[in-house]
């Protein structure tokens, strides 16, 4: 019962007019107003026989305790709370990062690398679907797999750099043959891939983002470049993968062209952990008791006994 509470707590208000309302009744005496009439007040006690008080009283708690079970019952008194399991997104994504020395480069300020990673902040604060990070130099190397924690994968980014990589080397297409054994071993049938590279594809990429297209796994890429108009190899890589060129951009509208391109491949699990709380409200079993108890009411003369 520690999780006890209402779910409409203003109804509880409306008990103080009902208790003033009650007090003042229960202290009213009796009214027999037709013998008052034409009777003297203190030799009225002695000409007529006393009624007894109790089943006023009786007839009064009656009313005052069906009106208050009401009210508890319309405030929604819950201390339970039933599952509704939600649906989460699948959309496995990975990011193949160039790590490369070209990314040092200062053609966008202060250089592409960190421009880059700015970029992967905005994207992974997003929390859309499951993640993965690979970065790549002459041999590609797994950074976090596929995972719904973003946030682990953000935590990482401070830490890469050229100088940490142990081979050198710019080869895109082991690092894309990577990513596809990343969303096949996570039991995924498709996928999307990011590339961030200021190097220009090689026909090796091209032709291995072309397989991967035929296996539902989908390459994209953003040139990590100054220029508005990059070679026409960044093109023939994405038409290849069946993805798309962004053009890096100062704001986050790259990325959303991305998401909502990637988005219309989406598709749905049951979630087990992020199940909807919903708490059940407990005031029907309020309402019988309430009824029983202005169940007398109804007899014929029962509430005469509150005024006489």
């Amino acid at each position: 019962m520690s999780d006890f509470h209402f779910l409409r707590p203003w109804w509880l208000l409306a008990i103080l007019p009902q208790l003033w309302l009650f007090w003042s009744v229960w202290r009213q005496r009796p009214r027999l107003e037709s013998w008052a009439a034409i009777c003297d007040s203190h030799l009225l006690e002695h000409l007529m026989q006393t009624k007894r008080q109790g089943g006023r009283h009786l007839a009064l708690l009656c009313l005052f305790l069906s009106a208050l079970l009401m009210n508890l019952g319309l405030a929604g008194p819950t201390w339970k709370r039933l599952p509704i399991p939600s649906y989460k997104q699948i959309q496995p994504k990975v990011v193949v990062l160039d790590l490369s020395d070209s990314m040092l480069a200062r053609d966008l300020k202060p250089d592409r690398l960190t421009r880059a990673k700015f970029k992967l902040h905005d994207l992974f604060k997003r929390r859309e679907g499951q993640f993965a990070l690979i970065a790549y130099t002459g041999e590609p190397f797994v950074v976090a797999p596929l995972t719904d924690d973003a946030q682990t994968i953000d935590a990482l980014l401070s830490s890469l750099s050229p100088d940490i990589m142990p081979v050198e080397g710019q080869k895109l297409d082991s690092a894309l043959e990577e990513a596809s054994r990343l969303i096949s071993n996570a039991g995924f049938k498709e996928g999307q891939i990011l590339v961030l590279t200021g190097e220009t594809p090689s026909l090796d990429s091209i032709t291995t983002a072309g397989e991967l297209a035929k296996k539902r796994i989908y390459t994209s890429i953003m040139p990590v470049l100054a220029e508005q108009s990059p070679s026409s190899s960044f093109n023939d890589l994405a038409k290849a993968g069946k993805g798309q060129v962004i053009p890096f951009s100062m704001t986050s509208t790259d990325l959303d062209r991305w998401l909502d391109q990637s988005g219309k491949k989406e598709n749905f699990a049951l979630s087990e952990d992020n199940d909807i709380p919903l708490w059940r409200d407990e005031g029907r079993r309020i309402l019988l008791p309430a009824l029983i108890l202005l169940l007398p009411a109804f007899r014929r003369g029962w509430l005469q006994r509150i005024t006489s």
